[in-house]
């Protein structure tokens, strides 16, 4: 669809809304009024993020005025070059994550730190250090945590570590690498939907990352010992073949690409596959394995096609929005409000606060809210790097503390099937050390205040 269409579809559905200017609104508003009832009473997922949002196409298509013509707004929501490029680079990352757990490489790291027998006080930084590898190399939180806590915690409590400690710190690691990994889908989502090129956005991003890692490390180090008994960490090391610890590799190589200028689809595309290479050589998976319906390739493409189905229904949504003008015509309010470059960036973390709370979830706040982020920061010349970092960062800071946010329900999930840990356990025995999420909201928020870290785009750049 040429630009000349696109205005011209534009200019026809201005005010080509039933109950005025909040028809094109109305959708959203039953999305997220869908999310957050649906996430209260049924769980979160993508899944039914997709069901709540094609339910508000729907809505949109009844309240529009020329029905005729809908079928246009869907195709030009559709030719969004941004929706093809993260279809492509979530389907590569998905692959790429289930060949390196698939591989035997959590089992490894496991191993590896098991063997060294720690000081049980050390666990939860063990914990803490692990999650944050895995996550940062498979680009997922979910999955870091339901590698992790079915393993770490019955040891942990079992050696006297404080349970909630320990969900902390297993949290805080999928964070990490929830935030930070090149492959993670709130980084390619930051960063595509800020126009950014993802290598200068976990550049930019690496400080916030480390520091608040490091501070977390240390606060888990010492409420560690001092809240357990010192103890051996004998008999910690589980079964796992050490050869699938060169799958490390891939991550290395995919930072490499990227700061010598490869695109994400062409880096992802290499790194799959050499990762399918490396596994069939090292003999991690087989060839059988490799190409079951249960295998990496098979298995990381499905694992991606809810958040795909989202993606394109989320596009159609905003497209209403485009079309009617409703998205420019929130902008310009927003951006009339904001007297500064800093109050713009409040504006920008505050309703990705906002929106991460009302859909349980980092990844579709990073998807709906981004669009918005990129208007205000570009009316005020605010580097692409910087709001592709408030927009992670709050998504990803605000997830780790949801009650009812994915890490924090599987934690609760994991920790109710082990009897050693009270029965009444819950949310508040966690949150106070989800360190890592908190220092990150922390992070961005003195940032935002003091300026510090704040870039503006050159002459010439849009």
């Amino acid at each position: 669809m040429t630009k000349e269409t696109k205005m011209d579809l534009k200019n026809k559905y201005t005010g080509g809304f039933y109950l005025g200017k909040m028809g094109p609104w109305i959708p959203i508003i039953l999305m997220v009024i869908g999310l957050i009832v649906g996430t209260k009473i049924g769980g979160g997922g993508i899944l039914r993020f997709s069901l709540i949002t094609f339910l508000a196409v729907i809505a949109g298509f009844f309240l529009t005025k020329d029905k005729k013509n809908f079928g246009k707004v869907a195709i030009s929501g559709l030719t969004n070059s941004m929706l093809a490029i993260i279809i492509i680079a979530f389907l590569s990352a998905g692959v790429l994550g289930q060949l390196l757990r698939q591989s035997g490489l959590i089992e490894a790291l496991v191993h590896t730190a098991g063997s060294v027998n720690f000081d049980a006080g050390f666990l939860p930084l063990i914990s803490f250090v692990i999650c944050a590898i895995i996550s940062t190399s498979c680009g997922t939180s979910s999955g870091s945590i339901t590698a992790m806590a079915p393993v770490m915690l019955p040891l942990a409590v079992g050696m006297g570590c404080s349970p909630g400690l320990v969900c902390g710190a297993i949290i805080s690691g999928a964070i990490f690498g929830d935030n930070l990994a090149p492959i993670s889908d709130t980084t390619i989502g930051s960063a595509l939907t800020q126009e950014a090129q993802v290598g200068d956005v976990v550049r930019t991003r690496l400080p916030y990352s480390l520091i608040a890692g490091g501070i977390s490390a240390v606060l888990f180090a010492v409420l560690g010992n001092v809240t357990t008994a010192s103890r051996g960490m004998e008999g910690v090391a589980i079964e796992a073949d050490l050869k699938s610890l060169l799958l490390l590799v891939l991550p290395v190589i995919m930072i490499i690409m990227i700061k010598k200028g490869f695109d994400l689809v062409a880096t992802l595309l290499v790194c799959d596959a050499m990762g399918i290479v490396l596994n069939l050589v090292l003999g991690t998976i087989n060839l059988d394995a490799m190409l079951s319906n249960e295998g990496p390739i098979v298995a990381g493409l499905s694992g991606m096609i809810n958040l795909v189905m989202y993606c394109i229904l989320l596009f159609i949504l905003l497209e209403i929005l485009n079309c009617s003008g409703a998205f420019d015509a929130l902008v310009q309010g927003l951006t009339k409000n904001c007297k500064s470059a800093r109050s713009a960036e409040l504006v920008c973390m505050l309703g990705t606060a906002v929106g991460t709370a009302a859909a349980g979830g980092s990844s579709p706040a990073v998807l709906f809210f981004g669009p918005m982020v990129r208007k205000v920061t570009k009316d005020f010349g605010i580097e692409r790097t910087r709001g592709a970092n408030i927009l992670d960062g709050t998504a990803c800071g605000i997830c780790s503390i949801l009650p009812y946010g994915t890490p924090v329900m599987l934690c609760l999930g994991f920790t109710a099937e082990i009897a050693a840990i009270p029965a009444d356990f819950g949310y508040f025995d966690i949150v106070p050390y989800s360190f890592h999420g908190i220092l990150l909201l922390v992070l961005f928020v003195l940032s935002i205040l003091t300026g510090v870290g704040r870039r503006y785009v050159k002459d010439g750049e849009a």
